[in-house]
């Protein structure tokens, strides 16, 4: 995948160029930043000719987010993360090819723990790559607001 590079030259100005780039993200970090991309991507449904097919790739966190009666329950909160989480899991399994490098490929993901302040919900994820490049625990901390169901 192609980055965009920022650079500046004192003889020609400052030029945006698509291209490959030295501080491309890899291993672990771009593993990473794809489970955080898929957790928040939301299911689609398209329909083809009158009948619905439905794009099964992302976490869909939004739809359990949303659910009536959360807000205040914490196992509840704890419960729909865990399904977004495995959504997300399975959608990136499904999608990983031989090409892609060990640290940049998912083995699983957890969620450690919930935290809520007022209407503000933190989840600190564990996502285990196939290869780890250290023996740190790659934690993921979403913050998510909840969507009370008169506000949908």
């Amino acid at each position: 995948m192609a980055d965009i590079d920022f650079t500046t030259d004192i003889s020609n100005g400052f030029t945006i160029s698509i291209g490959r780039s030295p501080s491309k993200v890899s291993g672990n970090r771009a593993m990473l930043n794809r489970f955080e991309i898929t957790f928040l991507t939301k299911l689609r449904t398209f329909y083809v000719g009158g009948r619905p097919l439905v794009d099964g790739y992302g976490g869909d966190a939004h739809k359990y987010m949303i659910q009536p009666g959360i807000v205040n329950d914490t196992s509840s909160i704890s419960i729909s993360l865990s399904a977004a989480i495995e959504n997300t899991v399975d959608s990136i399994l499904k999608t990983q090819d031989g090409s892609t490098p060990n640290t940049e490929k998912l083995a699983s993901a957890s969620l450690l723990s919930v935290d809520i302040i007022d209407d503000m919900v933190t989840a600190s994820i564990e996502v285990v790559p196939v290869e780890a490049e250290s023996y740190d625990i790659i934690k993921l901390n979403l913050p998510i607001t909840i969507v009370r169901g008169s506000d949908v």
